[in-house]
This record gives structure tokens, C-alpha cells and sequence, in this order.
């Protein structure tokens, strides 16, 4: 034999592994590749091909660093989120699918992987011409760790604002 090959058949790290860009924020507070985490890579893979710019691109207008997810949403709450469509299209696309695409983007990255589409969702979405997930127009902190809402996703979306009463009685 020339050359010696492992006879290891698995091999395991402790290190977290990926691009940079295309991780979930909570891959490095739990080191572990999750099914959600696949889907927000999934997600900064379609906001990337739609923008034609990498995660970390320089924003030309303001001449600043923003990553594309961020870039996208604030586009987004400024009701101009076709603008972030790759330019060398010169205009010449669909913007019902365009903003499809955008919005699918945006809720594979949302930050609390509970909130984020299944995988089987995304093929709907892309596949059968269903309505992509909603997206809140701001958009949500990171909040580790994270937890599954007790409201429906329509409250989040519209923005609405949550309030918690207490039932307070005398003695």
C-alpha cells in the first residue's frame, strides 16, 4: 500500500463547522446541526441567489456592511423589498414571485428557529405556488434560549403588539 487510509468509518468534531453567512445564530451557543438550522442556511441560500450578492456584502447606496438578512428586512419594513432583487436584471423579473422568493428568504432566517418554515413548507411554497410563510415586518431579536410562541404566528406577523394582564383580586 502506498498510502495509509483510516480504517475509521465515522469521524466526529467538536468544532462547529460551516460557512460563514449561512449559520443559524443559535449553531453557536449548541454546536449542533439541527433540521432548523439547515433551514435558515437554506434560507440565506435563496435571499443570496435572489440578491445576487454574498451574505456579508458592502450596502452600495449607504456604503456600510450589512448582512443580507438584515438588509433584506429592513427593505422589507420599508415596504421596498423588491429593490433587493439582483440589479443585473435591470427590472426585467416577476415581482409577485420575486417578493415570494424574498419573503420565503426571510422566514427560513427568521432568529427563533420555532418560527421558521419546515423544509416540507418551503417545497410548497416552491413547488405548488402556495403563499410563502408570514414574516413580523421588524424583525424579531435573537433570543437564546429560544421558546416556542404562545400566540399565532397571524399576531406576529401583523405586528401586533402582545399585552399580558394580570388578575389581580383583594383581600
Amino acid at each position: 500500500r502506498m498510502f495509509k487510509l483510516s480504517e475509521k468509518t465515522h469521524h466526529s468534531t467538536k468544532e462547529i463547522a460551516g460557512t460563514p453567512g449561512y449559520m443559524a445564530p443559535e449553531i453557536f451557543l449548541t454546536g449542533r446541526a439541527t433540521a432548523e438550522t439547515d433551514v435558515f442556511a437554506f434560507g440565506v441560500l435563496t435571499l443570496v441567489v435572489a440578491c445576487g450578492r454574498t451574505p456579508g456584502a458592502q450596502n452600495d447606496q449607504e456604503n456600510k456592511y450589512m448582512n443580507i438578512i438584515d438588509w433584506v428586512w429592513e427593505l422589507y419594513k420599508l415596504e421596498k423589498v423588491t429593490n433587493a432583487i439582483d440589479p443585473s436584471l435591470n427590472g426585467n423579473f416577476n415581482r409577485g414571485q420575486a417578493e415570494c422568493m424574498l419573503l420565503l428568504g426571510l422566514a427560513c432566517c427568521h432568529p427563533n428557529p420555532y418560527m421558521r418554515p419546515s423544509m416540507r413548507t418551503v417545497l410548497q411554497v416552491l413547488m405548488e405556488g402556495a403563499l410563502p410563510p408570514l414574516v413580523p415586518v421588524e424583525k424579531p431579536a435573537f433570543i437564546w434560549p429560544a421558546t416556542q410562541p404562545s400566540f399565532g404566528r397571524e399576531e406576529l406577523a401583523s405586528g401586533g403588539i402582545l399585552t399580558t394582564f394580570s388578575d389581580l383580586s383583594g383581600r
